[in-house]
């Protein structure tokens, strides 16, 4: 889709979406997206403001009565279509996320073969998460239905650092359960998410059932707000970091609508003392890929690296060896960069001990990496997610320990653990306060359902998971 091209910038426009078609809109202004990479500006985005958003929340609510009809195998057949469509676009979604967020290659073309899967599962459930029941009756006579219908016209927040599959995976469950959707793109990637859009109109969403809004930070409070408290709006789903979270939850509580919600990390990295010298290499090379890849600006980024005594030393010199091979990332802007260099700074000044490089900026939106040691409580590092290229090494003695250690967090999305003893990871597989648990290995399974615990969020996503998330059940008993 053609954008306009703004007069006095020469940059093109990336504009609203509501009611099935471009918004564009001089009261509400535009913003311009920065891009770390090229150091500059590289588009415009229109900005929504309280008006454009009910606009938008009015539009998906007029669209839903006619599209919540379609039948479960007709949108199955529309999220296939889509997972075609991200194979045959790959090469400009990849331009956009590395244009956009500054991430590398392998991390924008990681999003779209993990999104492909995703999708792949999600359609092929689609027809079995939308059926009912026929429930056994505990009295004579009645018979009694179980219906499963959409909940309705959903709210969607979706985030910059996985711009693709974060997005893509929630509109699919959230189009598949038959919802419609307002769609909160990032504003610091608002054209891939808009081109997302694009795809899922080619592959046979009516244009009026997505709307996708867009604004400046500074007038996101008010914007979510006013889409939150929109009587269309039956559910939220934000993905995004804990911060922004607690004020979600807390706008969704005051309206009392639901919400799902995925939201940050600090995940454990366990290496236990089983491991041979080629395991533990192996395991060295793991660690340091989910700390230091995309500039540590994952939700499962590997914050916490917890080794057994036995193997410490050797294992902290194997990290050392593969960080210094590993490819810089860069950070997607100052805000997010000067945040996770304060937590840095805080931690020097504390008394934590850096092993691996420094607090310091190779450029103004990019940190070298670093490993430390030595952190207490009192640094904010310690709990907080860093959203940067950092992880905090910590000595245990036993299993016990390593469990205890890696609960002490207020966050429980991921863990990792390295054994090759399955008695012991099937232990702290039950020990653990996390939403899902990796052994020896990082894959993503897209027929898992994906959930979190504490302060990671709540809800389950994948597969038929993530669909049931957007039914509601109706219970009909008839007297014959």
């Amino acid at each position: 889709m053609p954008f306009i091209t703004d007069d006095e910038t020469g940059l093109p426009v990336v504009p609203l979406w509501i009611n099935g078609r471009p918004v564009l809109s001089k009261e509400a202004g535009t913003f311009p997206v920065f891009s770390a990479a090229r150091h500059k500006n590289v588009h415009l985005a229109q900005n929504a403001n309280v008006t454009l958003a009910r606009e938008a929340a009015d539009s998906a609510q007029f669209a839903l009565d006619k599209w919540k009809l379609n039948t479960p195998a007709s949108r199955r057949d529309i999220i296939n279509k889509m997972s075609e469509l991200l194979v045959a676009r790959k090469q400009e979604l990849v331009a956009l996320q590395m244009e956009e967020t500054s991430c590398s290659q392998s991390w924008a073309e990681f999003n779209i073969g993990y999104t492909t899967s995703t999708l792949d599962e999600i359609a092929a459930r689609v027809t079995t998460a939308c059926a009912g029941e026929l429930p056994a009756m505990s009295t004579q006579g009645p018979m009694g239905f179980v219906f499963k219908e959409a909940i309705g016209t959903v709210l969607l927040i979706a985030p910059w650092n996985a711009a693709v599959v974060l997005a893509t995976k929630s509109l699919a469950s959230i189009l598949g359960a038959g919802c419609s959707v307002v769609f909160k793109a990032s504003e610091l990637s608002p054209r891939t998410h808009h081109k997302l859009l694009e795809l899922w109109v080619e592959a046979g969403v009516p244009p009026s059932v997505i709307n996708v809004v867009q604004c400046r930070r500074d007038d996101s409070p008010a914007v979510t707000e006013a889409l939150i408290s929109h009587p269309a709006i039956k559910k939220i789903e934000f993905i995004g970091s804990a911060s922004v979270g607690r004020i979600v939850a807390s706008l969704c509580g005051k309206y009392l609508k639901p919400v799902l919600m995925e939201l940050g990390g600090k995940c454990p990295h366990i290496v236990l003392d089983d491991l041979n010298d080629a395991q533990l290499e192996e395991a060295a090379s793991k660690a340091i890929r989910y700390a230091f890849m995309h500039h540590g600006q994952v939700c499962f980024s590997c914050e916490r690296i917890i080794i057994q005594r036995k193997v410490a030393e050797k294992f902290i010199e194997l990290l050392k060896l593969k960080a210094k091979e590993f490819p810089q990332a860069e950070g997607v802007n100052t805000r997010i960069v000067d945040n996770a260099y304060n937590m840095l700074v805080d931690a020097d000044s504390k008394g934590a001990k850096f092993i691996l490089g420094k607090p310091e900026y190779l450029n103004d939106h990019t940190l070298a990496p670093v490993l430390l040691t030595n952190v207490t409580k009192a640094m904010k590092i310690h709990n907080e997610e860093s959203f940067g290229p950092s992880a905090t090494i910590i000595i245990v003695e036993d299993d016990e320990e390593a469990f205890n250690v890696a609960n002490d967090s207020s966050y429980g999305l991921d863990a990792f653990v390295h054994t090759y003893d399955m008695k012991r990871a099937l232990y702290l597989a039950r020990q653990l306060e996390v939403g899902k648990l990796r052994v020896n290995g990082t894959t993503h399974e897209a027929t898992f359902p994906f959930s979190a615990v504490k302060g990671s969020g709540w809800g389950r996503n994948n597969a038929d998971a993530g669909i049931d998330q957007f039914l509601v059940q109706k219970g009909v008993i008839i007297d014959i």
